[in-house]
């Protein structure tokens, strides 16, 4: 369409059909511009928009509702919302509305426990037999996949779970096909469906399997689901050999040059010093336990920082979001824009850990890790976040 468009300009113009004739070479500039830099914009405009709607995905709730301080997690209860009912089964399976992805309804399917290799070995062999409801391209979820079915609200996932349309659902570790980036051939990273933890253990344990396979796709518009990150492939049907999710896009990050960085995968907006950055009254750039690391946030907005007052305390999956699981020490992308973050230490999130209220979950920064620790003890390091544009 637009070729016509052009050609039948260019006649116009050769032919002197204007009723204000030109001279021959200002009609030649049109020319010269209606053939080389109008397409030339055009195509960038389709390139940018492209990009800028290519790959962000939105972050779910946690689905904690309880408030235990202002500003936490259940106060705040940021992230897209669960759909209603939250999974549909159908036969021997059930897909998750939030997410699209499609689980088997049976949460231990092999009957017991098996090492990774096992577990990897179970699934490929599922497949060759016929596999569930009909599909045969089930694979182990990775670690972002595993991580998504929990619900921050509830002291036991597995109990919610079975609940919810699953059966058998384990309350002890899963396995993820994500391997842990500092161990690469010994661990594994799991995902505990009992206290809602994930981190690494050797690959020659025994724990659960529960196949995944991909379903609906783009559920709430942008799937909720992120690639891990991890790129290289140790055994076949690993994470780093299917890598399922959302694409990264490139750049990840983006420095805004006021003391900010945009998560181009997320749109949220980061401090881009990692150590409680801010006005000295509210005691930047040091370590703190819980309830003051929801002070800080507080303080920064009362002071605007940054010319901003809606600042606060990330949730779990908003910094379980930063990890790259292919890095380590710190586990983030390759060329962050980011200062000061601190790898000898952990990360608050503003999520409390249901089955023990007195806990709050945390993001290590060499590892990965999401565990918790008590809220009134231990010194952890805070790192202020806020929805992008």
């Amino acid at each position: 369409m637009i070729g016509g468009i052009k050609m039948a300009l260019v006649k116009r113009l050769l032919n002197g059909g204007w009723k204000n004739k030109r001279s021959l070479f200002l009609r030649l500039i049109f020319y010269f511009m209606i053939r080389k830099i109008i397409p030339i914009m055009l195509a960038v405009l389709f390139i940018t928009s492209t990009v800028a709607c290519a790959d962000k995905v939105q972050l779910p709730k946690t689905g904690q509702t309880t408030k235990y301080a202002a500003g936490d997690d259940g106060d705040l209860r940021k992230g897209a919302a669960w759909r209603g009912p939250r999974f549909a089964v159908s036969n021997d399976c059930v897909t998750d509305n939030l997410t699209g992805l499609m689980w088997s309804k049976n949460g231990n399917m092999p009957n017991g426990t098996k090492t990774w290799q096992e577990a990897l070995d179970y699934v490929a062999s599922l497949n060759s037999r016929g596999g569930v409801c009909g599909y045969t391209d089930w694979r182990l979820p990775n670690v972002n996949e595993l991580e998504s079915l929990v619900n921050a609200e509830k002291s036991d996932t597995a109990t919610w779970l079975n609940t919810q349309g699953f059966t058998n659902a384990q309350a002890g570790n899963y396995w993820s096909s994500s391997t842990y980036a500092s161990d690469m051939d010994g661990g594994a990273l799991v995902v505990g469906m009992d206290d809602s933890s994930v981190g690494g253990i050797y690959k020659s344990y025994n724990y659960y399997v529960w196949p995944v396979r991909a379903g609906q796709s783009k559920s709430l518009g942008n799937s909720v689901i992120w690639q891990t990150g991890q790129t290289t492939k140790y055994v076949a049907g690993d994470d780093g050999d299917i890598r399922k999710g959302t694409t990264w896009p490139s750049p990840r990050f983006t420095d805004k040059g006021n003391q900010m960085v945009k998560d181009n995968l997320t749109g949220l907006l980061w401090t881009k010093d990692a150590n409680a950055p801010g006005p000295s009254a509210c005691g930047t750039g040091t370590k703190k336990k819980w309830p003051q690391a929801l002070d800080y946030v507080a303080c920064l907005n009362k002071n605007n920082y940054l010319g901003h007052n809606d600042w606060r305390l990330p949730n779990r999956k908003e910094l379980f979001s930063l990890v790259d699981r292919s890095k380590y020490k710190p586990a983030l992308p390759t060329g962050h824009p980011f200062i000061n973050v601190q790898q000898a230490s952990n990360y608050w999130s503003s999520s409390t850990n249901a089955n023990h209220t007195v806990l709050a979950w945390y993001v290590n920064m060499v590892t990965g890790y999401m565990f918790s620790e008590t809220k009134s003890f231990f010194l952890n390091y805070v790192w202020p976040v806020r929805a992008g544009q």
